[in-house]
Parts: structure tokens; C-alpha cells; sequence
């Protein structure tokens, strides 16, 4: 059980709105809204895939230890070359931000600009991490495999 009790579902909303994070988070609509604000940008909009973020995402959910996050979909197997990175380095800033290294950044400029070395920085700190975090200290428990694939099922219409 949730250490916060989560708002009521929206019955108009869809899954991704709809998720425990976001409905535990509304019991303060401001910050909530707030919060949608940054993650709409930084998830959807930018120079980069949706598929990668996603996937970045997942990757870093068991670090960060939100069972509800976890719970939404696992790394693939096979992952072209600039997600694998971005999904090294998400992993390494989950880990230990304060360790990230120069030859990381390094190896990110080989596959991405700056531009989208920044969005990927943002979005494993803001959506990724940030809220994942939220969700572990909150204690959101794992969704059920029919609310994981109505979550995916949104994200892929967002593709």
C-alpha cells in the first residue's frame, strides 16, 4: 500500500495521466501540473525519440527503486548504438550523478549533439530519475500487466 494515498482515477484521462505517480502527486494540483509540464516537454517533445527515452526510462527504474516504474516495461534486448549509450549513461547518473566523468560526455558527443546531450541530461534528471524518485519514497506499488500495456499503449500512440 502507497505510504500517500493516490487521488481517485480520472475516468476521461488515460493511462499515462491516470498512473499512481501523477495521481499521488495531484493531491498538491499545482505541483502536479507543474511537474506534467516538464515531463511533457522533456518526454515528448525535443530532438529526441520517444523510444529512447522510454527506454531510458526503464533502464533506470530499478536504481532508483520504484516498484510502479519498474513495473511498466523492461530493456530490450536489442538497442541501436545511441541508445545503448543513452541508456549506460542514464544508468551511470542514477547511480552516482556527483560521478559522472568527462570521457562519458565524451562518448555521448560521439552519437549526440549537444542540443541533444542536454535533452537526454534533462530528461534522465527531470522524468527518469526525479520522478521514479518521487514514487519510491511515496511507496507506489507495481501496476498490473494490464495497466502496463494500456501505459505503453499510450506512449506508442505518442511515437
Amino acid at each position: 500500500m502507497p505510504r500517500i494515498q493516490p487521488v481517485p482515477p480520472d475516468p476521461e484521462a488515460n493511462a499515462v495521466v491516470n498512473n499512481p505517480l501523477w495521481r499521488a502527486m495531484k493531491r498538491r494540483p499545482e505541483i502536479a501540473d507543474a511537474f506534467a509540464r516538464l515531463d511533457s516537454a522533456a518526454r515528448f517533445h525535443g530532438l529526441l525519440p520517444l523510444e529512447l527515452k522510454e527506454t531510458v526510462r526503464r533502464a533506470t527504474a530499478c536504481t532508483v527503486g520504484c516498484a510502479y516504474c519498474e513495473s511498466l516495461g523492461v530493456v530490450g534486448d536489442e538497442l541501436d548504438e545511441p541508445t545503448t549509450a543513452a541508456v549506460r549513461f542514464a544508468r551511470a547518473v542514477a547511480a552516482d550523478p556527483a560521478a559522472v566523468t568527462d570521457e562519458q560526455f565524451d562518448e555521448l558527443r560521439e552519437l549526440f549533439d549537444e542540443d541533444e546531450i542536454i535533452e537526454l541530461v534533462a530528461f534522465i534528471c527531470l522524468v527518469a530519475i526525479a520522478g521514479q524518485m518521487f514514487g519510491a519514497v511515496i511507496g507506489l506499488e507495481a501496476s498490473s500487466p494490464e495497466e502496463a500495456a494500456e501505459y505503453q499503449a499510450v506512449l506508442a500512440r505518442r511515437a
